[in-house]
């Protein structure tokens, strides 16, 4: 639980750079590891609390977070931009 802990404040970090981030690429990256830290939070929360629906959760949001980067990432480059 403690390891879950250390996540939640490096995801509270990560918060941050997402809003204050000085560019777009910045930004981008901030919530894609929001993204990974929220579904090793998840992992982790499974095996402490013994909880196995946690991991099926955790799979859904990293497809999510995924297919998110992947639509970012096109709509940027189709409108001229380079990311």
């Amino acid at each position: 639980m403690a390891a879950a802990a250390a996540f939640v404040v490096l995801a509270i970090a990560m918060f941050y750079r997402a809003i204050a981030g000085p560019t777009a690429q910045d930004r981008l990256l901030a919530v894609n590891v929001l993204g990974t830290n929220t579904v090793v939070i998840l992992a982790l929360l499974s095996v402490g609390l013994d909880e196995p629906w946690f991991l099926d959760v955790a799979l859904i949001y990293a497809l999510l977070n995924f297919l998110m980067s992947i639509a970012i990432s096109k709509f940027t480059v189709e409108r001229g931009g380079v990311l």
